[in-house]
Parts: C-alpha cells; structure tokens; sequence
C-alpha cells in the first residue's frame, strides 16, 4: 500500500492534515477529540487542520444530535483539489513569464560573481543560464559520457529543443573531453573538438567558457556547479584553452 501521507505531503498538505484527513477518512464521522486521538496530532492541530480541509472540501460537518462531527470526503475529491492545485500554479507561473522583466529592474545591489548549485538541478541550472546568455561562442573542457549519464535522452531533446531557436547564427563550439564514440559531441557548430583517452584521462567533470563566465561543475558523486562571472577570469581561461588547443 503506498505511503499516502507522504504523497499527501507532496501534494502541500502538512503532516498535520495529511494525518488528520487520513484518520478521518478511516473512522467515517467522528468527533475532533477522537479524530486527534485517531491522527496522534494535538487538539489545536487537529483544529486547524480540518479548518483548511473544510475550506479545501475535503472534510464536511455533519450535525449528530447537538454534537458536530467531521466527515471525510471520498479520495476522489482529491484529484479535484489538485487540477485546482495545478491550474492556479500555471496561471501563476503565465504570469510571473509576463511580468518577470519587470520584476527584473526592482533587483538591487551589486551582483554575486560567484554563485553555488548544489544537487540534481546544479547542471540544470547551468544549461538555464546558456539559454539565458545566448552565447555566441562557448568552449568546453569536459566528461561528456558523464554528462550522458545524468540527462535521459528525453532531457538532452528538451534542451536541444530550446536551444535550437537562438542557434540562428550556430554558435562556435570548441570541446576538449572525453566524448562518446558514436561522434555525438554537442550541438551548435562546432569547430574543434579533441577526444581524450578515457582509459588516461577519467575525470568526471566540466569546465564551460562563454561570454565572461567560467562554469566548474562536478559529474560524480554529490553534483554541484560553482557559477563564476568574471571577464579577467574568463579570458584567462580562454588564454589557457587556446594553449591546450594547439
């Protein structure tokens, strides 16, 4: 059976509520105090719970004599909740798309040269800021069967796909890496490439160069990516790439 207060939990209930919710649905109508007892949740808990799932129309009251009583509602009501759920985040997100250069101009203070993404989304956050910065050259020191096996194939197209639009004009692409043997290298035009011996060189990691940023980012392990801006680093880092290319 699937653990369904944790998947009420990814849904944005509290484990208050997740617990409550559960408890009622199993005992049919019942009282608060019993209901606590039931969810092994505070009274004052309980409380606020069934206020927001009385609001959500997840639980309803149910008058028994002179007491009030709460009762579940059927699961079902549940996917109702979230295409609500889901629906108001769409809208929300239509609109911050609409107004986020707006938002933009309010940001104040000097900008973070350096900035660290930890994580699964570390390398997600770097293809962001490329698609972001449209850079017309970028060089790439790289593991980039590394680089495979954290992407499925259906995320490598996601991110092609968006990249394509701004490729108007290919960009210049120089890789230096371990790539892999059926010639696939990156997209874009790429100029030079040199493949590594992987039995010699077996470092699982990426240096990428474009416009005045330096992107160091880790492929084994704990992924993270440490985000540098800074135009004297990046052109030294270009001076050094164009050594190691000759």
């Amino acid at each position: 059976m699937r653990d369904w207060k944790s998947l009420l939990k990814k849904l944005g209930f509290t484990e208050g509520e997740a617990m409550v919710y559960i408890a009622a649905l199993e005992m049919g109508s019942a009282t608060v105090q019993d209901i606590a007892k039931k969810a092994k949740v505070s009274r004052v808990t309980t409380y606020a719970a069934i206020e927001r799932l009385v609001h959500q129309g997840l639980i309803t009251t149910v008058m028994k004599g002179k007491r009030v009583l709460y009762h579940a509602e059927p699961p079902k009501r549940l996917i109702e909740v979230v295409s609500r759920h889901v629906a108001s985040i769409e809208s929300t997100l239509a609109d911050i798309k609409d107004s986020v250069d707006e938002l933009s101009l309010l940001q104040g203070g000097e900008k973070p040269a350096v900035k660290v993404y930890e994580g699964p989304d570390a390398l997600q956050a770097l293809q962001d800021d490329i698609l972001s910065e449209k850079p017309k050259k970028f060089d790439v020191i790289t593991n980039l069967l590394a680089v495979r096996s954290l992407y499925t194939p259906e995320k490598r197209q996601s991110y092609l796909k968006k990249e394509a639009p701004k490729q108007q004009s290919q960009s210049d692409i120089r890789v230096v890496g371990i790539l892999p043997e059926d010639g696939g290298v990156w997209t874009g035009n790429v100029i030079t490439k040199v493949s590594l011996d992987r039995n010699k060189y077996n470092f699982a990691a990426d240096i990428t160069i474009y416009n005045d940023k330096v992107a160091l980012s880790v492929l084994r392990g704990k992924q993270y990516m440490v985000l540098i801006e800074s135009k004297d680093l990046s052109d030294a880092m270009r001076a050094l790439f164009d050594q190691i290319k000759k």
